[in-house]
């Protein structure tokens, strides 16, 4: 899409970059992933999916500022803006990024803060900020809303990063983790969801696995489902996966713990549903 500020595109445009930013959040996450087992850090550990947790990630991020300072800003390897994450293109009007480190770990930060929100607020949802206003500052922007709330998630991991880069004080410790518990407070709805159950559930029969998908999941995220079924039958040691029901697989992985299936499963409903619209 053409580097056009959200506040300025048509509701077209604002929509196909709502799903241009969607589209962007899982892999992102993937690579903030990668790179903490590069440094030796368990992701699985680390990245829990609390607010608490956002602290730990973002000192870990501080450490490396070395990498992201202003100094950098006139190396060769500048990052061209066309591969910059779509929510930066469309917002930031000038900006020198020393490298695609920067991005791993910013864009990254961006999709782990809405993994962190959506599973405290499970009833919030994506959309466009203030359409009907486009005076408001958030007009057309992608936003998480909730409880009459709506929250653009790069800002604060976006104004932190920028700090750290020209070498001023950045956020302050626990201060992300401060913003998300007070986020999940203003997205939650007065009616709690309805779900309270896990996500999947599964169980061992004679020859396969009976895989129960949650309702609300089965129900609203059907194409998120088709490709879990798709993915998971590519693994290694899965024979066949078999959509039973609506809301049931039967898994045929002769060399696979019902444990190691769920974990599998979980996992990926984990960091794919928040961003599923």
């Amino acid at each position: 899409m053409p580097m056009t500020h959200y506040r300025r595109m048509s509701p077209v445009q604002a929509r196909a970059a709502l799903g241009e930013f969607l589209a962007e959040r899982v892999p992102a996450l993937q690579r903030l992933r990668a790179e903490l087992t590069a440094q030796g850090i368990d992701p699985e550990t680390l990245l829990d999916g609390s607010p608490q947790s956002l602290t730990p990630l973002w000192e870990w991020i501080v450490e490396r500022r070395a990498e992201l300072s202003a100094g950098r800003s006139t190396a060769p390897s500048l990052e061209p803006r066309s591969r910059w994450p779509s929510w930066a293109r469309h917002t930031v009007t000038s900006m020198h990024v020393p490298s695609a480190t920067m991005f791993v770990l910013l864009d990254g930060l961006v999709s782990y803060l809405a993994q962190v929100l959506i599973t405290g607020a499970p009833t919030a949802f994506w959309g466009l900020g203030s359409p009907e206003d486009a005076r408001h500052h958030l007009h057309h922007h992608p936003v998480l809303t909730g409880a009459g709330q709506q929250i653009f998630v790069p800002t604060l991991p976006m104004a932190g990063m920028l700090r750290l880069k020209l070498g001023e004080a950045s956020l302050r410790e626990g201060e992300l983790t401060g913003y998300a518990v007070a986020m999940i407070g203003s997205l939650h709805e007065e009616i709690p969801p309805p779900a309270g159950d896990p996500p999947v559930v599964v169980v061992a029969a004679p020859e396969s696995f009976d895989v129960g998908v949650r309702g609300d999941i089965a129900n609203g995220h059907a194409g998120l489902l088709r490709r879990m079924s798709t993915e998971l039958a590519a693994q290694d040691g899965i024979v066949a996966v078999d959509r039973a029901a609506v809301d049931a697989l039967e898994v045929r992985a002769p060399g696979w713990e019902a444990d190691a299936l769920h974990r599998w499963l979980s996992a990926w409903l984990r960091t794919r549903l928040p961003f599923d619209r």
